[in-house]
């Protein structure tokens, strides 16, 4: 077995208390928030899947349409590649007049530069596939730059110009502004030189320059986790299954709301109503197995009362007949004794009814001082001299039965005064926890007896001592019924030490 440190146990108290602070204790708070846990997973994963399975199919239909933009485009360079060069401007202007193709096509006397859209596997993958369909169809000796840009940032012809800045006539038939403003393919063909007729290569070159934005519905590359739409829809969804299980938990919690109240009165006043049957089948059964609890206790409570009634009257009056006979006597001797007898008797009748009415448990709970509870104790008990030491104080009123209280703590100092002389009261208040601790400085009590001590009329000492020796049960009564602990043990130097803690209320 492994034993914590002070430290570690310090460090795992506080841990705890700041996991309670933040976990919810309620068991609606605590079933919602699982409940968001679950809904929130189980939406990631099936976004997770959806966007796996979309993403693959998105790459096919954009990689196959990209492949018939590359054919077409193919189609378009091998025509202009027959073409002399000085009827390619003709053919192109004719064909902007038509409205022949699908491409903003320019003639360039250099390829121009594009600024692409960023690097991206799957920007290159889908270059790839173009460049792939264009050389199978034309070749691998032609010269061919792939790209794909943002419309704004296109420039065309020698000079480089923004698309937007050419006159509309040239590009009525080409790039149109689309509402998602989609990439566009840019593809430049380095186009042969014609020879001379003494067969040598004309300096100047030409590239054919082809532009077309990506075909419906491909707005982008890459492919988008969740979009507004779709996260909108997620959390709708989630809000309303989350409202729903809100109000469905709380109308099915609603009998354990009162089943806990009871029970907490019941603990507390022995007042507990009867509670209305519904709910589950379970909480029918639990709620009606706490209904005849409750139905009993009440029985027994009222037959207890009824009963010490009937003890203190019909006990009493038969003693004071005994004692009335016996003043009749002649023998001194055996006056004397039954006298004892008598008296004896009547002082344990007494003592069984003051054990009752001390650890009455239909006393009301109250909130009290428990510092002024004390400083009366102690001054009690040290009107001719000092026997009280108080040390510490409670932060805060205590809520408890304040009848029980009083006479659990005047038995505990009365019993320090009377076996210890002199008795050191500590007060350490917690948020969890009233701990009071009472020292004397008597002989102890012996290990093997320790428990012995709170039997009804057990006495540690043969001879006869002033009391009914039921302080100590009296006070382990109270003690329980406030859900606490009494702990006795020896100290060090010498003398007793009674640790009483009691929970406060939360």
């Amino acid at each position: 077995m492994s034993f914590m440190k002070p430290e570690q146990q310090d460090e795992a108290s506080r841990f705890t208390r700041l996991v309670s602070r933040f976990w919810p204790l309620g068991l609606a708070s605590r079933f919602i928030l699982m409940l968001s846990l679950v809904i929130l997973t189980s939406q990631a994963l099936t976004s997770a899947v959806w966007y796996r399975y979309s993403y693959l199919q998105e790459k096919e239909g954009l990689e196959t349409a990209l492949e018939s933009i590359a054919s077409n485009a193919a189609f378009t360079v091998s025509y202009y590649r027959k073409l002399p060069k000085s009827s390619r401007h003709l053919v192109l202007e004719q064909n902007r007049s038509m409205g022949g193709t699908r491409f903003f096509i320019s003639l360039n006397s250099k390829r121009i530069e594009a600024k692409g859209l960023p690097q991206s596997e799957r920007k290159q993958e889908l270059q790839q596939t173009v460049d792939t369909v264009l050389k199978r169809t034309l070749g691998h000796q032609i010269s061919i730059d792939i790209n794909f840009s943002q419309r704004d940032d296109l420039r065309v012809y020698d000079a480089e110009v923004p698309l937007d800045d050419i006159p509309r006539a040239f590009a009525r038939y080409t790039i149109e502004k689309v509402k998602d403003d989609p990439p566009v393919l840019v593809m430049q063909f380095q186009l042969p030189n014609e020879q001379s007729a003494s067969g040598k290569k004309r300096v100047s070159e030409q590239w054919l320059y082809l532009a077309t934005n990506l075909p419906a519905p491909y707005v982008s590359l890459e492919s988008r986790f969740l979009d507004a739409r779709q996260l909108n829809f997620i959390l709708l969804t989630s809000v309303f299954v989350l409202l729903c299980t809100w109000l469905i938990v709380r109308r099915e919690i609603k009998p354990i709301k009162n089943l806990a109240q009871a029970a907490k009165l019941m603990g507390s006043k022995m007042d507990a109503p009867i509670i209305k049957e519904e709910g589950s089948g379970e909480l029918i059964s639990a709620v009606h197995a706490f209904n005849t609890m409750n139905r009993r206790i009440r029985a027994y409570i009222r037959d207890r009362d009824l009963l010490f009634g009937a003890i203190s009257h019909d006990l009493k009056t038969p003693i004071a007949c005994l004692k009335l006979r016996t003043e009749m006597l002649d023998d001194e001797e055996t006056k004397h004794r039954f006298e004892r007898s008598l008296n004896e008797l009547e002082f344990m009748v007494q003592g069984a009814l003051h054990y009752i009415k001390d650890t009455d448990i239909q006393e009301q709970v109250e909130w009290i001082d428990i510092n002024a509870v004390l400083h009366e104790i102690s001054a009690f008990y040290g009107k001719d001299e000092q026997k009280v030491g108080l040390a510490g104080k409670a932060s805060k009123p205590f809520l408890c039965k304040p009848v029980a209280i009083k006479r659990l703590l005047h038995n505990l100092i009365e019993n320090g005064v009377k076996y210890g002389h002199y008795v050191d009261i500590s007060v350490l208040d917690t948020p969890r926890n009233l701990v009071i601790k009472i020292r004397d400085h008597g002989p102890g009590i012996p290990d093997e007896l320790r428990e012995r001590v709170f039997e009804p009329y057990f006495r540690i000492h043969q001879e006869k001592e002033e009391g009914t020796g039921l302080g100590l049960s009296i006070v382990r009564n109270i003690v329980r019924g406030h859900a606490g602990k009494l702990v006795l043990q020896n100290h060090a130097e010498g003398g007793l030490v009674v640790t009483l803690s009691l929970p406060r209320e939360e």
